[in-house]
């Protein structure tokens, strides 16, 4: 899959929107609480804009979503690290063994 200039834009202006939303924000909260304005973040969300890496960063801190999110289904691999094959085998567990390892895990924590 080649990626585009505009599926770059539009990626990454829905996921930002979508983050936006879900937190019940308003175009101008987000925009007063990171500095710039709302026209520019308005320009991000439809796709018309970009930004700048820093903006980019400010947007996902004050959202709380990770870059990785946002560039997220534009990725046609999947990076293998620990996190990532914990992350395979723990959905593979039923409801009652993802409880039981988190009780192993905070047992873990407190005692090692």
């Amino acid at each position: 899959m080649i990626i585009t200039s505009d599926d770059v834009l539009k990626t990454i202006g829905n996921k930002i929107k979508e983050a936006r939303l879900s937190n019940k924000y308003t175009q101008d909260y987000v925009s007063e609480n990171i500095e710039i304005s709302t026209d520019l973040l308005r320009n991000i969300e439809n796709g018309r804009n970009i930004g700048s890496i820093p903006t980019i960063l400010n947007i996902c801190n004050f959202l709380k979503i990770s870059p990785n999110h946002i560039f997220s289904e534009l990725l046609t691999f999947e990076e293998k690290t620990l996190d990532s094959d914990l992350k395979h085998f723990f959905n593979k567990l039923s409801k009652e063994n993802k409880e039981l390892l988190k009780e192993i895990i905070i047992y873990i924590d407190k005692n090692y």
